[in-house]
């Protein structure tokens, strides 16, 4: 099953591949970052569950073999890897551009072998001069029913384009297109995921596509409108609510002023109509100077003197004036003077 660097599963019949899948374990390789710029550090991890003691690990690049019609690729150790580490890490330095990686672990004497892990990519968007991969439409977001073309160029003869979708499954383009020299033509098969081109020697850039149903675009754009519509209305509710309650809040407080001052100036003229004066009579609150009425009392002459049956004749005059009528003047209100005669009592003084 080895043959020093580079290594192919290869079984007598099928029952011999399902036993010994189903007895060997299979560890998981993880690779940190997937996406990288030319130049970073790549950190591969191989996992082997139940975890145990004992186990050493092993790392490989995977090689495409474009001489099978489907996927296939031969596993080379990398620099340094013939007798495995103990830790369950390896670092790449100076990732420059896209690569698949697999990983196996081993322990005893003589070594017992897991499973190769399934390839994992590090995928580089930038330009590889030795290959590239170009999209046409030259955009990343594309439509089921559009038709899209990947095109391979490079130092190579022969190549074909790969797909790898969410879950990381692999396929090729003759999946779910055409594979023409070296452009792939896509049908209504085509997904959403990574793209790139590789030969035996080369793997260009990679795009990551997006590709949309046209239904379920339209389905998400019925969904949105009302959405928007109910999100506005709602605000918009919201802030007639908060000026509504501005508004009342200003109008009650405006009440609640005028009630107050009411009831002040109803207080004030009970005290002053009700308030008893030092000598015994209550004052009332003055009225308007336009419905006053003057009184002057001058007492003309009184003399004491001795108490008489009859009271003295000496009259005392008022001069009662009346109020302006409407119309009038005040100083023609003033010459309308009526006198009335006061006779005063007798007087014990």
């Amino acid at each position: 099953m080895s043959d020093g660097s580079s290594y192919k599963c290869r079984f007598k019949d099928k029952e011999s591949e399902i036993e010994y899948l189903k007895y060997v374990p299979r560890p998981v390789l993880t690779v940190s970052p997937s996406w990288t710029s030319p130049g970073d550090s790549v950190t591969l991890t191989c996992s082997v569950g139940p975890p145990s003691a004992g186990w050493r690990f092993f790392w490989y690049k995977a090689v495409p073999d474009l001489s099978r019609y489907y996927t296939y690729y031969t596993y080379e150790l990398l620099a340094g890897g013939t007798t495995g580490t103990e830790q369950d890490s390896y670092i790449l330095h100076g990732q420059t551009h896209t690569a698949g990686y697999v990983c196996r672990a081993g322990r005893g004497d003589p070594v017992f072998y897991t499973q190769f892990s399934r390839v994992k990519f590090v995928w580089s968007g930038g330009v590889n001069p030795a290959a590239s991969l170009t999209v046409s439409p030259h955009r990343l977001q594309h439509f089921s029913t559009e038709s899209l073309s990947l095109i391979c160029e490079g130092n190579s003869a022969e190549w074909r384009v790969m797909m790898a979708d969410e879950d990381g499954r692999l396929s090729p383009c003759y999946y779910w297109g055409e594979m023409t020299g070296s452009t792939c033509n896509t049908d209504t098969r085509a997904s959403s995921g990574v793209y790139w081109c590789e030969s035996e020697t080369q793997s260009s850039n990679a795009a990551n596509i997006t590709i949309h149903n046209p239904e379920e675009a339209a389905s998400s754009s019925v969904f949105l409108v009302p959405l928007v519509v109910g999100l506005v209305s709602g605000v918009l509710l919201i802030i007639l609510l908060l000026l509504f309650l501005r508004r009342y809040r200003k109008s009650e407080a405006s009440s609640l002023s005028r009630s107050q001052r009411t009831n002040q100036s109803a207080a004030t003229d009970h005290m002053i109509n009700q308030g008893e004066t030092k000598d015994g009579h209550y004052a009332s609150a003055p009225p308007d100077e336009s419905s006053l009425t003057y009184s002057v009392v001058e007492l003309k002459h009184l003399k004491k003197k001795e108490k008489h049956d009859e009271p003295d004749e000496s009259p005392v005059y008022s001069d009662v004036r009346i109020p302006s009528a409407a119309g009038k003047s005040r100083c023609a209100a003033e010459e309308e003077t009526l006198y009335s005669e006061v006779k005063p009592g007798t007087s014990d003084q």
